[in-house]
């Protein structure tokens, strides 16, 4: 099976995730949505991958999901997010994920994030995120999932993505 994994991000954790996840899957092409653009016509399987913020998917993200709806709802298809507020994940996920995707996903998940750099952000955006850090670090600690990548892999393998 020929996968896809687009995703996009600004300071790496997308990025992160989304390596550790190509090398537990056979036969993947990674494509960063904020440096080139792809079509998915040509995959079996297509995992897009953004983080969250203000709410929102990475613009390119958002972007690919609405040009390629059609083209995504006639694959294998699965979704993960970075650090999004666990209170608002579904919320995120119905809002930036159009509704006959979610339905046929085959796994969507949260995998967390940490905050490690915020010098990719403007001003604005760094006054949401330091907003959001202080809100969310009183409710959980601000990490990886770790458990969120193993339980996303077996999701897909009840399906034989591999």
């Amino acid at each position: 099976m020929n996968t896809l994994i687009a995703y996009a991000g600004k300071t790496g954790n997308t990025a992160k995730c989304v390596r550790r996840l190509a090398i537990r899957l056979k036969n993947v092409t990674l494509i960063d949505l904020n440096v080139e653009e792809v079509s998915p016509k040509d995959f079996d399987a297509v995992i897009v991958a953004s983080p969250v913020y203000s709410h929102k998917f990475e613009r390119s993200v958002q972007f690919f999901l609405r040009t390629y709806q059609n083209i995504l709802e006639n694959k294998l298809f699965a979704a993960f997010v970075t650090m999004v507020e666990y209170g608002t994940f579904n919320k995120v996920i119905a809002k930036e994920i159009a509704e006959p995707l979610r339905k046929n996903a085959v796994a969507i998940a949260n995998f967390g994030g940490e905050v490690n750099n915020l010098t990719p952000f403007d001003w604005h955006d760094k006054i949401v995120a330091k907003s959001m850090i202080k809100l969310e670090s009183k409710k959980h600690p601000i990490e990886f999932l770790s458990e969120a990548p193993q339980k996303f892999i077996e999701e897909l393998k009840k399906v034989n993505w591999d």
